[in-house]
């Protein structure tokens, strides 16, 4: 009985924690974003909608451990209980090898992992039937490990790089080998590949700009045919901007206006941020930048395993041509041509890194809070039907900038680069003129 009021207890203070937060309180640590990171390991809601069916299901969990022993269904829970606990001792493990220093990191070492072990073995205890017992340890254990091997070892088979485009150009610097494509005379202007998507995606806004600017369309760590010379590098905000100003440094273009679309965007806009003496101008499309939540199917990325495997996964090329077309309102600009140039470099080691670390390290809290004091005459271009970042959006960044021009169009959809390319290239070459 003592071993049923010890776990039930364990489960009532659970409650009483999740309770405690969905009154908006996020103690211990100072902010949700903060606290999601110390519990999780991502980053997830506490909003009370969330954590207050978790607070009832713990109180559920303590009743089904009191009443084990007179109620079948209460051990059928208790069962189950066992093998969540199972799964998530195994997975502590996992992460012990797997994880960095971060607060997680720790909290799990010496207190997550230690606790669901020592609430299994009593769970583990009140079940009387031995088949139970032989089934909630080796079933969630197998189950785990082969997903963990999934997600830690398991890498997508690299498909061989395209045949370069006459138009590409390399160069060197301590972080990369930078692949850019360039042509046209002129004042310079720099474009950044769509955030998981090569050069390429640019290419109707290349031949149309070159022909008065000198353009650059560079692939940025973890995209398109940039090679990373090491194994650290952070996919952050920092690690980002820093990259692009090798680049710059690197080709002597000491003044640029500056594109990105998508998560480039908000590169392009950190960037200016840090150095607007750098940036004349900006070219958003669709750009991150708002610390506003992304599709779920991107939030997910945050959370520690799940981002690993769903990344790698992703990277078939089945996959990829789901994802594509979901980016596009015409549908028929989808061919097998297009989906080959956006799938080949998404296998690539760094590049299928690059798609959850950007998720998990990207703080647009950043960027968002300098908005206002972004000097920089920028335009704002955004698709109606984007179903990646809500053309809400762009009034937020009209209202937040003080020089932006915002165009919203109807009919287009995320990769406007390519879904609108007629519309976006004539805003575009006004723009910058």
């Amino acid at each position: 009985m003592e071993s049923r009021k010890v776990a039930a207890g364990a489960h009532v203070l659970l409650a009483a924690v999740h309770l405690y937060w969905a009154t908006g309180a996020s103690w211990p640590a100072s902010d949700e974003r903060s606290l999601s990171r110390a519990v999780l390991g991502g980053e997830a809601s506490f909003a009370p909608q969330v954590v207050l069916p978790l607070a009832a299901l713990h109180l559920l969990l303590a009743t089904a451990v009191l009443r084990s022993a007179r109620s079948a269904l209460a051990r059928a829970v208790v069962a189950g209980l066992a093998a969540g606990l199972t799964a998530r001792a195994t997975l502590g493990l996992v992460w012990t090898f797997t994880g960095t220093g971060t607060a997680f990191f720790w909290l799990n070492l010496f207190l997550y992992t230690p606790a669901c072990v020592a609430l299994l073995v009593i769970d583990v205890r009140l079940l009387q039937a031995k088949w139970l017992k032989r089934l909630v340890i080796p079933l969630p254990v197998f189950g785990v490990v082969l997903i963990s091997l999934l997600a830690y070892t398991y890498q997508p088979t690299a498909q061989p790089s395209p045949e370069p485009s006459s138009d590409s150009r390399y160069v060197d610097t301590p972080v990369a080998r930078f692949h850019y494509l360039q042509r046209g005379s002129g004042a310079p202007v720099v474009l950044l590949s769509p955030g998981a998507s090569p050069a390429s995606a640019w290419q109707p806004e290349l031949d149309a700009l070159s022909k008065t600017h000198a353009v650059y369309v560079v692939d940025l760590p973890g995209q398109g045919e940039t090679r990373l010379h090491g194994k650290g590098f952070a996919f952050d905000l920092d690690a980002m901007t820093g990259a692009l100003d090798q680049f710059l440094d690197q080709l002597h273009l000491q003044q640029v206006v500056l594109g990105g679309n998508s998560w480039s965007g908000g590169w392009g806009l950190a960037y200016a941020q840090r150095h607007p003496e750098r940036a004349s101008k900006l070219l958003l499309l669709a750009p991150s930048g708002l610390d506003e939540p992304d599709p779920a199917s991107w939030e997910i990325l945050k959370l520690p395993l799940a981002g690993e495997l769903l990344a790698k996964l992703g990277a078939s090329r089945s996959a990829v041509q789901t994802a594509v077309r979901d980016l596009f309102v015409h549908k028929e600009l989808v061919t097998p041509a297009l989906v080959d140039k956006m799938w080949v470099p998404g296998t690539y080691r760094d590049n299928v890194r690059a798609m959850y670390a950007l998720e998990r390290g990207l703080d647009w809290r950043v960027t968002q809070a300098a908005l206002p004091s972004t000097e920089q005459p920028v335009l704002i271009v955004w698709g109606e039907e984007d179903t990646v970042l809500p053309v809400a959006q762009a009034a937020r960044f009209g209202n937040l900038l003080p020089h932006a021009t915002v165009h919203t169009l109807a009919g287009c959809g995320h990769a406007l680069t390519l879904d609108c390319a007629d519309r976006v290239t004539r805003l575009l070459e006004e723009f910058v003129e």
